[in-house]
């Protein structure tokens, strides 16, 4: 049989469990918009206008160049690089969420998957 002070312990981590699931899925993370204040290792969404798409030489990642934005997009060929490169139009409206990185002392935002860039 369980005693009294059993069952106020029982209560009492429940209600301490319940608190941390509502924490968690109350306050996750959402990226931000990206802006020339955001920090290295960031993650932030851009939105706009592929204007450009280019496979790189040596590497087989993809490059993209977007709408009103002073910096690019990265995907690397392990990250869905061929499939998008395959899949996206030029003129085509994206919204695209990855990390604020830099790469030969120039920031651009690096994808985590294809999944990460979404069209319309």
């Amino acid at each position: 049989m369980i005693q009294k002070e059993e069952k106020v312990v029982m209560v009492l981590l429940t209600m301490a469990a319940l608190s941390l699931i509502i924490a968690f899925f109350g306050f996750s993370f959402q990226p931000g918009a990206y802006s020339t204040d955001s920090k290295l290792d960031e993650r932030v969404y851009v939105e706009g206008t592929v204007l450009s798409k280019q496979m790189t030489k040596t590497g087989d990642n993809l490059i993209l160049t977007i709408s009103n934005l002073d910096i690019k997009v990265f995907i690397s060929k392990n990250n869905g690089a061929k499939e998008l490169n395959d899949s996206l139009k030029t003129g085509e409206r994206v919204k695209i969420t990855g990390k604020v990185q830099e790469y030969k002392n120039v920031r651009e935002i690096v994808v985590g998957s294809a999944g990460d860039v979404v069209r319309g």
